[in-house]
């Protein structure tokens, strides 16, 4: 239960910050002289900038329980580090996708979809190409502090193809440091 609030008051403050940011770049974008939550045709359909706001809010909420609750799929430790990343690619994008469309960050017609859909997939790619380069480093870092003799069974293995590792291993090792 205790792992359940904390993920939905991380998954709060990051959806919060996240559309924060959005609605700084949209306001930037559309050289308004107010921070909007959105672009001005979204705000025009609410009664005030503070109803659209408001909505815009507990839209940036549920977004960021879609990706923090979308996390826990790397934590299934019988699927593969490829598996966990479709998983949580498809179920992001397909909780991300209805939430993006009601807080009016593109229209809702093909172009634009599929426009979102390459910034969506390039993003994410980059992202996850970074996550796990800084894993195979955080891997080299841990095989580099064992003690080069005596202690080979607890060498963490990568396969430079899957870029895969065990992380159980990783976590017996930390409790031993």
């Amino acid at each position: 239960m205790k792992r359940l609030w904390h993920t939905l008051l991380i998954g709060a403050i990051g959806g919060i910050v996240i559309g924060y940011l959005m609605a700084l770049g949209f306001s930037t974008f559309f050289n308004t002289t107010y921070l909007f939550p959105s672009n001005p045709t979204f705000v025009s359909h609410w009664s005030s900038p503070l109803a659209a706001t408001q909505l815009s809010t507990l839209l940036w909420i549920l977004i960021g329980e879609v990706w923090a609750f979308s996390s826990w799929l790397f934590e299934i430790e019988t699927w593969s580090i490829t598996k966990q990343t479709i998983a949580h690619c498809l179920c992001s994008y397909l909780g991300m996708t209805p939430l993006a469309i009601l807080c009016g960050w593109f229209p809702l017609n093909v172009r634009w979809f599929g426009f979102y859909t390459l910034v969506y997939t390039g993003a994410y790619i980059g992202l996850w190409l970074i996550e796990m380069a800084l894993a195979r480093i955080k891997v080299i870092q841990l095989n580099n502090s064992l003690p080069t003799t005596g202690h080979n069974s607890y060498r963490l293995l990568m396969s430079k193809t899957a870029h895969r590792f065990d992380y159980r291993w990783a976590a017996h090792l930390l409790l031993m440091i």
